[in-house]
């Protein structure tokens, strides 16, 4: 065997091994696609996302206007409060006992209702301190992602993963808002409900003292 024979095998062993930089630019193609899909991934979850923050603000907005509808009804409540106060004081006895007793059964069924509103409400309040909660460990998780990504490939472009939190923030934001709006609504329900039980009250006084 000639030495051109035993150089030209040796050239094509040569051509079949990668060389490094072969492989490290396959890594990189490898690791690029992966950056790809998750990037893809956190894209789809961010429109997703964009949708509940949309649905929330609106939620925001329901509740406030129900919240002053609330507080107008609260005023009324103790403007004729005051009114059946005054009206009491006035007609004393002169009305039948079955016209009092009358009158204590509407304000028992008022009552109730405004127990069973404000049993809603709780129930509300329980339910979006529960999503809070969800969000909160949404936007730790991915705060954790931002960093490792960070940390092991500075070069990568990470706006989407740093607009998604910014939207996770403002989505619990306007959960907190939520919760805040329904706590102030339900202290509203609950001062309505004290007030009718004391009407209730005041009814059964008269009765009692009409029937003694």
């Amino acid at each position: 065997m000639t030495k051109m024979e035993e150089v030209r095998p040796m050239e094509e062993y040569l051509q079949v091994i990668p060389s490094e930089f072969d492989i490290m630019k396959q890594e990189f193609k490898r690791k690029n696609l992966e950056l790809e899909k998750k990037i893809k991934k956190i894209e789809e979850e961010k429109m997703y996302l964009s949708l509940d923050v949309d649905l929330q603000k609106k939620e925001v907005e329901k509740v406030r206007k129900e919240n002053k509808k609330v507080e107008k009804d609260r005023d009324d409540l103790k403007e004729k409060y005051k009114k059946a106060q005054v009206s009491l004081k006035r007609v004393g006895l002169g009305r039948s006992l079955e016209q009092w007793q009358k009158e204590v059964q509407e304000e028992k069924v008022r009552a109730e209702y405004w127990e069973k509103k404000c049993q809603e409400m709780r129930s509300q309040n329980l339910t979006l301190e529960r999503e809070n909660k969800v969000l909160k460990t949404k936007v730790t998780e991915l705060g954790r992602s931002l960093r490792w990504h960070r940390n092991h490939d500075p070069t990568v472009e990470l706006e989407e993963v740093k607009s998604k939190v910014e939207d996770l923030e403002a989505a619990l934001h306007g959960s907190e808002l939520r919760i805040e709006q329904f706590k102030v609504q339900e202290d509203c329900l609950k001062e309505e409900l004290h007030q009718v039980k004391g009407q209730v009250r005041d009814r059964d006084y008269i009765i009692g003292e009409a029937i003694a």
